[in-house]
């Protein structure tokens, strides 16, 4: 099957002629990356649904489309479903710009290893998705095992999100710029690890409001503060607390980045900035009408174009425009 699927990838590349088409690449390669956001946010969709559990704990088939069972209903599985066979999808266009870059591209390029980084945590990405299924890790379920995978599989999809727009960005034409890192983007990396555990502990309020629903805001608020409710609820409160954090930290960044460049910050900054304005109202939005799914859904979106937009920053930061002159290991 290895054998077959080779040579349909290399068929398929020699059919479009992209051996030598780096803008093609380019493109492919924005593609990707916008339609693995789209299976991310459907991913969502199957979480607050508690749609996880629509094709039973066969994975990857999906048993209960043939076998009809009464205990799943045919929306659930159809969602489910959805996002198993766009999943898919992602994979192979994934293996498809590891290929191409490997023709276009020479050993030690930053377009090559951030397309094969790519490939990786889209594989670990799978492997998390199954055990979810197999494990029974859905629904309702409010396990210690589910409240500890899920933080790790958000990671990993900011991780991966953060490899395929690298892939991307480093197939333009870039080059990293001479000399030591600015501070300024190691600052831009610690607002990339802000962001991580910030989504970490986004996973268990989502999760705590999707399996213990309150009645009002206010009786949400009093949930948060009492010493018997489950771990979880007293867990959410510290989601608003940190985004606040997050909020200062991003003021903070951007009088860092206005004190070193002539011309105020990059507009990458404006762009992130803006964005995570919008995302906190939306949170506070998400929280004030008890997580409907599509404020969560909307929220989730944000968060990731937030990530996105820090990734690019940092890029702005260590590259200027032109051709790579080097390989490397990693950048």
């Amino acid at each position: 099957m290895r054998a077959r699927l080779g040579q349909y990838l290399n068929g398929l590349l020699e059919s479009l002629e992209m051996s030598g088409d780096r803008a093609r690449y380019v493109r492919f390669a924005w593609g990707t990356l916008w339609f693995t956001l789209f299976v991310v946010v459907w991913g969502g969709l199957v979480s607050a649904t508690g749609a996880g559990d629509g094709c039973g704990d066969s994975w990857p088939l999906c048993g209960e489309l043939l076998a009809g069972s009464g205990d799943v209903s045919r929306l659930d599985t159809v969602i489910e479903l959805t996002h198993r066979l766009t999943s898919g999808m992602a994979l192979l266009a994934v293996v498809l710009m590891v290929v191409w870059a490997r023709r276009i591209y020479p050993i030690g390029h930053r377009a090559r290893f951030w397309a094969n980084a790519g490939l990786a945590f889209m594989v670990i990405e799978s492997l998390i998705g199954a055990a979810l299924v197999v494990f029974r890790l859905v629904d309702m379920n409010v396990s210690l095992a589910r409240a500890l995978i899920q933080p790790v599989h958000m990671t990993n999809t900011y991780l991966l999100m953060g490899a395929l727009g690298l892939a991307a960005w480093w197939a333009e034409s870039r080059r990293r710029t001479t000399g030591a890192e600015p501070p300024a983007a190691r600052l831009v990396v610690g607002a990339l690890v802000f962001v991580i555990l910030l989504s970490m502990l986004g996973t268990t309020a989502s999760l705590a409001s999707t399996v213990f629903p309150s009645e009002s805001f206010v009786e949400g608020v009093r949930a948060d503060f009492t010493r018997d409710a489950h771990y979880l609820i007293r867990l959410r409160i510290w989601h608003p607390v940190l985004a606040l954090g997050f909020g200062g930290y991003l003021l903070w960044l951007g009088r860092r980045l206005s004190a070193g460049h002539d011309g105020g910050p990059p507009t990458e900054f404006h762009v992130v900035a803006g964005l995570y304005g919008v995302d906190l109202a939306v949170g506070a939005l998400d929280a004030f009408l008890l997580a409907p799914i599509a404020i969560q859904l909307l929220h989730l979106l944000l968060a990731h174009a937030v990530w996105i937009g820090l990734v690019a920053l940092w890029v702005r930061l260590v590259s200027d425009s032109g051709e790579s002159d080097r390989a490397i290991a990693v950048g």
